[in-house]
């Protein structure tokens, strides 16, 4: 996925790695003060605008009711950096904060993630992106999406921006994994259209790239199919009407299940184009995937079609009398469908991205891990053919 992909493999099948705790259906918010360790003082990491929805104050009206004291830090960016972090750190020394909430999407949860890392180890965020694992443990962290895309409160790892180097860097270890996830479909009904949209095209791109990693096992099939069907017949409804509550309870899970498959299975080769389009070009990370994910699958399917056509199945296709590799090609056809129907644009051109290629771009996709774990190892060629595929729109 990132820098740290270079040294980092997910864990073996053998070894399963879960958040200990998930509280999970409408008005399940309301449970957290009962959960929260009371001696402790709570940063809560979100965004400005978790805290102009008023979804902020809603969290901290809730925990204050019960005495749990607290601090309000909401500057986090979309792919937050080095130096957003490393502000929230000081202002948690500042104000005596030794837990943390992260509110919000992928962002704001992965910034909460390194935040509880800097709270209780010294070392520096450069240092884990070039590979050293987190150790265990970190301040105490829970995690509330507001989103139903990356499933970071299922995962092991948080995505960190290095302006300097132009690059993203991945932390990682067990002790990233929240003590508690709280996925309550209340909090996505103001979510735009367009956001739910790109946060959907996440989450399939981690649950179809889990399903066809050479990592891949039954346990992660299992997650990432599960989450292929809903996303599927889910997605459409929570960008229609983002007050679905059954449409954005089923998405949260879906989102939490494809996690839990990326985390044990690795990602592939979108992940891996992906985050230098987002380096380079500031594109959001679910428009990278929603561009992507259509044109890798059609690059792999020579390599991975039984697991592709197990997807085309998982998405609805009806796939009576075709071959393997039919149904393969029919989940191309279908991603594509699914993207369209929910507004995503599939090229350059329909993102509103003035796309330059730049050979760095090119070397950054080769140490990825995501790259190894792809189900067809690309040739330099290769990765070139994929980026300019974007340069107008599919036949």
């Amino acid at each position: 996925m990132t820098r740290n992909d270079r040294r980092a493999a997910p864990p073996s099948p053998r070894q399963l790695h879960f958040c200990p705790r998930v509280l999970c259906g409408a008005g399940v918010l309301a449970e957290l003060p009962g959960v929260l360790e009371p001696t402790n003082k709570y940063l809560l990491v979100t965004d400005e605008g978790i805290s102009t929805a008023g979804l902020a104050k809603l969290v901290c009206d809730l925990i204050a009711a019960r005495g749990i004291r607290h601090e309000v830090f909401d500057r986090v960016c979309v792919d937050p950096d080095v130096a957003i972090v490393e502000e929230a750190v000081a202002f948690a020394h500042e104000t005596a904060c030794t837990a943390v909430i992260g509110l919000g999407g992928g962002s704001s949860l992965d910034a909460a993630k390194a935040v509880a890392t800097r709270l209780a180890w010294p070392n520096s965020l450069a240092e884990y992106g070039r590979g050293m694992e987190v150790p265990v443990p970190i301040a105490p962290l829970v995690a509330i999406p507001t989103t139903a895309g990356t499933g970071s409160e299922a995962t092991r790892v948080a995505v960190i921006t290095d302006r300097e180097q132009n690059e993203k860097m991945a932390i990682r270890g067990d002790a990233l994994l929240p003590q508690l996830a709280v996925l309550d479909p209340d909090l996505l009904t103001t979510l735009p259209p367009r956001v739910a949209a790109e946060c959907g095209a996440d989450a399939l791109t981690h649950a179809i790239e889990a399903c066809v990693s050479k990592q891949a096992s039954a346990w992660t099939d299992m997650l990432a199919l599960a989450a292929i069907r809903s996303i599927g017949e889910y997605l459409p409804r929570l960008v229609s009407d983002p007050a679905d509550a059954e449409a954005a309870e089923e998405m949260l899970l879906a989102a939490n299940f494809a996690g839990q498959a990326l985390t044990h299975a690795g990602l592939g080769l979108v992940h891996s184009l992906g985050e230098p389009l987002g380096a380079f070009h500031h594109t959001s990370h679910g428009l990278s995937c929603a561009l992507f994910l259509p044109v890798v699958m059609e690059y792999n399917l020579a390599a991975a079609s039984p697991g592709y056509s197990r997807i085309a199945a998982a998405l609805g296709e009806n796939l009576e009398g075709m071959t393997i590799e039919g149904a393969a090609t029919a989940s191309v056809a279908s991603v594509r469908r699914l993207f369209a129907s929910v507004g995503l644009p599939a090229s350059y051109r329909e993102a509103n991205i003035d796309f330059v290629l730049r050979s760095d771009m090119v070397d950054q996709v080769f140490p990825q891990y995501s790259t190894s774990c792809n189900p067809r190892h690309p040739k330099r060629e290769d990765v070139v053919r994929l980026f300019e595929s974007l340069d107008s729109n599919p036949a």
